[in-house]
């Protein structure tokens, strides 16, 4: 069994409102995410930032998605991570953020390939920067390590995987074969950028 776990966990500054149910061509950007982890995994769960929101994401997803809060008060994607790996009934999880709509399910299928035996795989960009938003984790283990490093303040995502042995650090520019553009990639964090993903939308069809 496999999950997807989207972190939507918080209000963006930039966007005024939760990112999650920010519209893009009438629908939340949580919704896009959904359906391309549809095709890949077995059940999914939203990891959102408070139990007041739920009700609001209750509003706008399936119903046989999940949607929990954040498990711990500290402010980071780290504890959404951990929430969602506790409610996670996979074996492996990919974990996504939600503002990013155009994530090629071709890409998660390989991501969860390529981690199988493993603790995971985390990504690293071209000047070695390690993207955490898409991987993949190994459910059990991963939480174990994620729980110990919130212990220790290290609230940095990248690091659950980074530090442990038994994953695959792949280079982003390898997945321009599936995806030339690496439109997976792009997080729509201000509404300029929702008016490029529009843009994009138009060019696509």
């Amino acid at each position: 069994m496999r999950t997807g776990i989207i972190l939507s966990g918080g209000k963006s500054s930039r966007l005024g409102q939760d990112k999650g149910l920010v519209k893009l061509e009438g629908r939340p950007l949580v919704s896009w995410v959904i359906d391309n982890l549809r095709e890949v995994v077995d059940e999914i769960v939203v990891v959102v930032g408070s139990e007041e929101t739920i009700p609001r994401y209750w509003e706008v997803v399936p119903e046989d998605v999940h949607v929990v809060s954040d498990c711990y008060t500290e402010n980071s994607p780290l504890i959404g991570l951990i929430t969602g790996l506790k409610e996670a009934r996979g074996a492996y999880a990919v974990v996504c953020a939600c503002d990013m709509p155009f994530i090629d399910p071709v890409i998660l299928e390989l991501l969860f390939c390529i981690s199988y035996g493993l603790n995971g795989t985390l990504l690293v960009k071209h000047n070695g920067w390690k993207e955490p938003l898409p991987s993949v984790y190994h459910v059990v283990n991963c939480l174990e390590n994620a729980e110990k490093l919130r212990i220790r303040g290290e609230l940095r995502i990248r690091k659950v995987l980074e530090n442990m042995n038994d994953k695959v650090s792949l280079p982003i520019e390898k997945l321009r074969e599936i995806d030339p553009d690496l439109v997976s990639f792009i997080d729509l964090d201000t509404m300029e950028s929702v008016e490029a993903a529009k843009q994009l939308i138009k060019t696509q069809h």
